[in-house]
């Protein structure tokens, strides 16, 4: 005997493979759930992506260097030494081109990664699998 129920409502006489005339209506609490998970999957682009923008001057010292830890602190140091031995006006400007350059490069990560997180993205709200 079975453990549950099965009645002529819950019986589908329709072949598996023929599809509904109209997809099903998306209730509120499925768009509000797609909302908050394409929030969350943003969240995480965004910040991924700007940790590889944030990786790059560092991956250009170690390229720089040669791959030696003796040669990039080095380059490290005269950075930081020539820093500090400038006058205000002249840091000032020093740190408006380096947050310029750094949100340049975030831009052209975030452009090279959007479209394959859109295809990602739309594959996973439409249930797709892999």
């Amino acid at each position: 005997m079975p453990l549950h129920l099965v009645t002529p409502f819950d019986r589908t006489d329709a072949p598996e493979d023929e599809q509904p005339l109209f997809p099903p209506v998306p209730t509120w609490r499925s768009r509000i759930a797609d909302g908050c998970y394409i929030v969350l999957r943003g969240s995480l682009f965004l910040g991924s992506s700007y940790l590889m923008a944030l990786g790059l001057p560092l991956l250009f010292f170690l390229l720089l260097s040669g791959g030696n830890p003796d040669a990039f602190f080095a380059h490290v140091a005269n950075l930081g030494d020539r820093f500090l031995a400038a006058d205000f006006t002249r840091r000032v400007t020093f740190l408006d081109q380096c947050k310029f350059v750094l949100i340049g490069l975030a831009t052209l990560v975030v452009v090279w990664r959007m479209p394959r997180f859109i295809r990602d993205l739309d594959r996973e709200l439409s249930g797709e699998k892999l």
